[in-house]
């Protein structure tokens, strides 16, 4: 979530075809490839073909323990949260109690007040695409967190600062934007947004391993993975984190085989009717990422230079590093890496991004 903008414009170009004469390699083999030549503290996969499911990890969960991962190994997947977030809303939509093109302002009167920001003028469609122009509540903080935080609070973070200019024709992502969203989910069904969410997607697709943790639940249920970061040359632990900081924006925790199961249901239309999957799919330009990434309704489409385009979304947070996506009649695949790698610095060196040449580009 925090590193979004930074990483998700690597995601593309690294997905051409391996050279001519270049002996193809699977998603295990590129994991135990990055993670052993950048250092990394492990990683974790899972390629979901149907009913099929591929597992596959390097490194380790626990670097001091030497625990290994399994596949029901959770982590924080950030930002995959908005797909379950905007999922939810669109069953609202299917049902008649949300209008894309209301104001937030209808379900959330008074919310959205501060310099440049015309609560009337945010719809639902423009919130949901990252379309409102509200600004971004991270790196807002006038003080460090110290314990969990109401998310009406993020949202006055963020409306302290002034509103970007919303545009018609691209996407200004800002976390803000699913913060509001979950809000908006909670006003209209009169339930929690993790409970809501629950009850919608994670009970009903069996995902038996992914939870949103409480306010103050700042360590993942077990079998867990830590996260890492290389500061001053040295890796750290920091997987400890307040979950209510993250709320609707990127709290969820899951595993790469349930996120994987995910995906494949929701472009399968199990999760919301078709419909409202059009709509989610229905995308703006996203230009900050480069010219093959498209944001829709919590749904991000990316082509592929292979001339595949996959539907799905990433997510980041300190010591997570995540994408999740799939394809009609093909693979869904979802990946976690449990540390930033040092060695990104063009489009074609984000791990995520091998994954994703391994399957769908291999050549």
């Amino acid at each position: 979530m925090r590193l979004a903008a930074a990483v998700a414009a690597l995601l593309l170009v690294a997905t051409a075809a391996p050279p001519a004469g270049a002996q193809p390699i699977g998603v295990e083999g590129v994991l135990a490839t990055v993670v052993a030549a950048d250092g990394l503290a492990g990683a974790v996969a899972a390629v979901r073909h149907g009913d099929d499911v591929t597992a596959a990890s390097a490194g380790y969960a626990d670097v001091e323990a030497g625990t290994t991962f399994v596949p029901d190994t959770r982590v924080r997947v950030a930002s995959i949260t908005k797909t379950f977030v905007a999922a939810a809303i669109l069953q609202l939509v299917g049902e008649g109690r949300v209008d894309l093109d209301a104001s937030v302002e209808e379900y959330l009167p008074g919310l959205l007040r501060g310099t440049g920001i015309d609560g009337d003028a945010v719809t639902v469609r423009r919130l949901l695409r990252h379309q409102s122009g509200l600004p971004e509540y991270y790196g807002a903080e006038t003080e460090p967190l110290t314990g969990p935080v109401a998310p009406r609070d993020l949202v006055a973070r963020a409306l302290a600062r002034p509103a970007a200019d919303p545009s018609p024709a691209v996407a200004i992502y800002t976390n803000t934007n699913y913060v509001v969203a979950g809000l908006l989910l909670e006003s209209v069904t009169g339930r929690p947004a993790a409970e809501e969410i629950t009850r919608r997607i994670i009970v009903p697709l069996g995902l038996t391993h992914t939870y949103f943790p409480a306010p103050g639940e700042r360590w993942l249920r077990a079998p867990m993975a830590h996260g890492y970061e290389t500061v001053g040359g040295e890796r750290l632990d920091v997987t400890d984190g307040e979950p209510s900081d993250e709320y609707t924006a990127g709290s969820l925790i899951s595993t790469s085989e349930d996120t994987a199961a995910f995906v494949t249901a929701l472009l399968a239309g199990r999760v919301v009717a078709a419909p409202e999957l059009a709509q989610m799919m229905d995308t703006v330009a996203w230009p900050l990422h480069g010219p093959g990434f498209r944001y829709g309704l919590g749904l991000v489409g990316i082509d592929l230079d292979c001339g595949v385009t996959v539907w799905g979304h990433s997510g980041d947070l300190a010591g997570y590093h995540s994408i999740m996506v799939a394809a009609p009649g093909r693979p869904a695949v979802s990946a976690t890496f449990t540390q930033g790698s040092p060695g990104v610095r063009t489009l074609a060196d984000d791990p995520r991004a091998k994954v994703l040449a391994a399957t769908y580009c291999p050549g």
